[in-house]
């Protein structure tokens, strides 16, 4: 009888020990991978709120500067007549008074406290052409009588300046408004008193415009301020509207301080010699100006977890042009634009960029 025999197969799989260092490996190569992810990560984020700080202190300076190249535009074709104070008045509103001046510099006060600018020209897509009247104008008569009225339409608004401006003989700005008995005519412009126009009840011209007085025609006037919220946004409010309203828009985000400084001649070698924010007071003053420089902090959206500014950025002004209130900072000038804040480190978490640009106001140039 033939013998049984039985095999036994061995049975295969992990021990406990093995078990316990693939868990480690995997735990180890997950960490690994996570960090470098979260590594990733934040430099995708730092890059990208890096380039939305760039695009959005572009974008500010840019629409800034494109207004501010306008300035003056139909409003200084006089450079007598600058520093001349305006009055206007819509329907029973309060009067508004404004300086004839292309560009004027309200300054933040603080270090770290943003300026505002203001810029005034004539909104008209037509040509800004002055006219002269050619008669006495009293603060009762309801026209003016001119050379001619070619591009002057119902509704636009003018300005009358005085060949000789005083505290007695201020400019004016009106609205042409016609009625049944006054029409606009070839050599007439009138400004019938109207309710929601710029013509109140109450005159409130000087008792009597002098034949010589130059009209302007600026249709639509813009008198419109930049300005940086407490929001870090970048912002232009029309002051002067068609209903007296005034209007604000959103120019750009993330735009946390704006410095500006008057760039004047005042040798009148026509070269630009000092740059400083002192406002002129008189016409004099005003016909030194001849450009405008400024500066703007763009700001990183996105928190970082480190502190990864350490100090204020510095705005790197040259040394050829004498710059108020500059600092030594190697061969060259320096302000500091302060964005750091006392007892406060939270700035610190964000990036900042600089933009600057030396704007010339033309229509000065032109008009001197």
């Amino acid at each position: 009888m033939g013998t049984l025999t039985h095999t036994t197969k061995r049975q295969a799989g992990f021990t406990l020990v093995e078990l316990m260092v693939g868990i480690t490996l995997a735990l180890i190569t997950t960490v690994i991978v996570a960090q470098v992810m979260w590594a990733a990560e934040g430099s995708r984020r730092t890059t990208t709120q890096g380039s939305d700080a760039q695009v959005n202190g572009a974008l500010a300076l840019y629409t800034m500067q494109r207004d501010l190249q306008m300035a003056g535009y139909g409003v200084v074709n006089n450079p007598d007549l600058l520093g001349c104070e305006v009055r206007g008045q819509y329907d029973a509103n309060p009067a508004r008074t404004f300086t004839l001046a292309p560009v004027i510099i309200t300054s933040g006060g603080a270090a770290n406290a943003s300026d505002s600018v203001t810029v005034l020209r004539s909104g008209s897509t037509r040509a800004a052409l002055p006219v002269v009247t050619t008669g006495n104008h009293s603060s009762t008569s309801h026209s003016f009588e001119v050379q001619s009225t070619v591009g002057i339409a119902n509704g636009d608004m003018l300005i009358a300046m005085p060949a000789a401006p005083s505290a007695t003989n201020w400019c004016t700005l009106f609205q042409v408004r016609t009625d049944s008995t006054n029409a606009l005519t070839g050599t007439t412009i009138p400004h019938i008193a109207a309710s929601a126009s710029w013509n109140p009840s109450t005159s409130i011209m000087p008792s009597s415009y002098a034949a010589g007085t130059t009209l302007s025609n600026v249709s639509r006037l813009v008198s419109r301020r930049y300005e940086v919220s407490a929001d870090s946004d970048l912002q232009s409010v029309d002051l002067i509207t068609a209903t007296d309203v005034p209007a604000t828009a959103t120019v750009a985000s993330q735009i946390v301080l704006m410095k500006a400084y008057y760039g004047k001649d005042t040798n009148e070698d026509g070269v630009v010699d000092s740059y400083d924010q002192s406002t002129p007071t008189d016409n004099a003053g005003w016909r030194q100006v001849r450009t405008l420089r400024m500066a703007v902090v763009a700001r990183s959206a996105q928190r970082e977890k480190d502190e990864v500014t350490t100090s204020d950025p510095l705005w790197d002004v040259g040394q050829t042009v004498t710059v108020t209130g500059t600092d030594d900072c190697g061969e060259s000038q320096c302000l500091t634009l302060q964005v750091s804040a006392a007892n406060d480190t939270e700035w610190r978490h964000y990036r900042y960029k600089v933009f600057d640009t030396v704007i010339p106001l033309r229509n000065m140039l032109w008009a001197n």
